[in-house]
């Protein structure tokens, strides 16, 4: 595990919480995974407030890979496409970041089930903080 994967875990535990993997990170991509728990469905489905964090995690993780460890994100507009329920198995997510200004960065995310069926996309800008 490279120090980047290292030291997000250590920073953000809540993506240990919902079972969240780094599988990749570098030069504004990120690759993710996770398995979908029961406790993270709503009536069998995966819930929709966890494809959101994963957008929004995969997002962030972009533009933090093109900055870390000086400065770090937070953000600031989250959109999210539901394209597909799904219910059990393996996910991918990977984002990149699009464009890094000064202090905002524009990332876009998509995730697939196992069969590689897409199941949701989003978007989302970030704000540069110290």
């Amino acid at each position: 595990m490279n120090d980047i994967i290292k030291l997000l875990y250590k920073k953000i535990p809540y993506y240990s919480t919902l079972g969240f993997e780094i599988q990749e990170i570098a030069d504004g991509r990120v690759n993710f995974e996770m398995e979908i728990r029961e406790n993270l469905t709503q009536n069998g489905i995966i819930h929709g407030g966890v494809l959101a964090s994963l957008v929004d995690s995969t997002c962030g993780c972009a533009a933090l890979s093109l900055i870390l460890p000086d400065v770090y994100v937070t953000t600031i507009d989250l959109q999210v496409e539901f394209l597909k329920p799904v219910s059990k198995g393996r996910l991918t997510a990977k984002a990149k970041c699009i464009k890094s200004g000064k202090n905002i960065f524009f990332c876009k995310a998509k995730i697939w089930d196992e069969k590689g069926g897409l199941i949701c996309t989003g978007s989302s800008q970030l704000l540069r903080v110290q």
